[in-house]
């Protein structure tokens, strides 16, 4: 008897063809969901504080207490989030979690004693960094890994749709309204609530919870993220980033109402010239950075935030105002999307909800960064606080970059070979050999000088 042995192929279906160039549906609508809740937070977040002082007459730190309880909040749960989602699944915790973060908006109508203002606040933070690591991951779980810095510059345009447009709807809601617009925000809320849940369901074959012997345990999370070094300094390094990145949202103002004439009338200037340049360039950095190393845009994005607050510490000119808010603009699109493929490089998969919640602990720096920048701003003077921003803000690359080190030792990956490609990317290569070829001319001219000058 003979037998024949006929080769098959196995060709992928016209919808894994679809998705090997396109998004898949379920991160376009995450993506259209961030944007959208993003919208309803900074509609009616943003107006508490006035809230809080005309209609409870809180003093400012009380007021900064409940606001920074937000950022205590999403420093801590993001972990918890990201590592119950491995456990159980993205589908169940990302639906539990909208629930949760709906009903914060409505129990702020009901909130009359100062604790529970800092319980919601608290919560309220608590929510938002369960979601935005869980649907990081699930973003993750469902695009190519070549596409996937194409993803979290889209999130991050996103985002700053969001804290463009909420604002805009919520200085109007909120003075016809009042607190009724944390009802509205609810509602919205809500209803992207509905329509995600039913999205879910329908791709809920890809996003099942995963067979017990790939099934991450909490512990097993904790164990694994703890003793990641690479991770440690990349949360460092992003700690670093949003002290520095929240000084243009709570003591830029302070400062420019202060210190600056109609320095009140500068500030909404430099937000729309912020989210315009990031709704407007995002796609172009992007590309570029796509085909960078990681660490080119890191380098790239520290030393245009070190210019920018430079720019602010020169003079009182508006102008170096508007470019130095254009420099931390810049920084933000290199550096913001780049932070989350670092992280995505490091996880594995079983445990990728915990590293994206693990590093959703560098938003501590939102609480920390307007109180030190505040307290630098009492004891000493602007431009004090400008200075020491800018030389943090050189730190960033130090501790991303020591991070990448760790992460490539375990590779065998030199470190000659990652400084050339950074130098290759951005076209130092050539400043760098003029640099070294002039050495041991400085050298000896600095010889012949010292011997010249030491000849009678």
């Amino acid at each position: 008897m003979i037998f024949v042995m006929i080769e098959t192929k196995s060709y992928p279906s016209r919808a894994d063809r679809y998705l090997q160039n396109h998004l898949h549906p379920l991160v376009i609508f995450l993506l259209f969901g961030t944007a959208l809740i993003r919208v309803a937070a900074f509609m009616s977040l943003p107006f508490l504080a006035f809230y809080l002082t005309s209609t409870f007459h809180f003093n400012s730190f009380q007021t900064g207490v409940v606001i920074g309880m937000s950022g205590l909040g999403g420093a801590i749960g993001g972990i918890i989030g990201g590592g119950l989602s491995d456990l159980f699944g993205r589908r169940r915790i990302l639906n539990l979690t909208m629930i949760g973060w709906t009903s914060i908006f409505f129990m702020y109508l009901f909130a009359s004693e100062y604790v529970h203002f800092i319980v919601l606040s608290f919560l309220h933070g608590l929510f938002r960094s369960f979601f935005d690591p869980i649907s990081q991951a699930c973003m993750s779980d469902l695009t190519s890994e070549e596409k996937r810095l194409q993803v979290f510059s889209y999130r991050y345009v996103a985002l700053n749709v969001g804290m463009v447009t909420g604002p805009m709807l919520g200085a109007y809601l909120f003075h016809w309204l009042g607190i009724q617009t944390f009802a509205v925000a609810g509602a919205i809320f809500a209803l992207y609530s509905v329509m995600l849940r039913s999205r879910l369901s329908r791709y809920r074959h890809r996003l099942n919870k995963p067979p017990a012997e790939r099934r991450a345990h909490l512990v097993n999370c904790l164990r694994v993220i703890t003793r990641d070094r690479a991770l440690g300094y990349y949360i460092l390094g992003g700690t670093l980033f949003f002290m520095v990145y929240s000084q243009m949202e709570s003591n830029l103002p302070i400062y420019l109402s202060n210190e600056i004439p109609d320095g009140s009338k500068i500030y909404p200037i430099l937000l729309v010239i912020n989210a315009g340049l990031v709704i407007l360039m995002q796609r172009l950095i992007s590309k570029w950075s796509e085909k960078k190393h990681p660490l080119s845009s890191i380098v790239l994005g520290s030393c245009l935030y070190t210019l920018g607050f430079y720019c602010f510490s020169v003079n009182e000119n508006p102008f170096m105002f508007i470019a130095g808010m254009s420099f931390l603009t810049f920084g933000e699109m290199f550096i913001f999307p780049v932070t989350n493929q670092l992280t995505d490089q490091l996880a594995d998969e079983r445990y990728r909800g915990a590293y994206y919640g693990a590093a959703n602990f560098a938003q501590l720096g939102l609480c920390v960064g307007p109180i030190l920048g505040g307290w630098l701003l009492k004891q000493f003077d602007g431009l004090t606080m400008w200075n020491i921003t800018a030389v943090i803000s050189i730190l960033i690359l130090w501790f991303y970059a020591m991070g990448y080190r760790k992460y490539t030792f375990r590779r065998q990956v030199a470190v000659v070979d990652i400084v050339y490609r950074v130098l290759l990317d951005l076209k130092l290569v050539f400043v760098v050999k003029v640099v070294l070829k002039l050495i041991p001319f400085a050298v000896f001219s600095g010889i012949i000088w010292h011997l010249l000058r030491k000849s009678p």
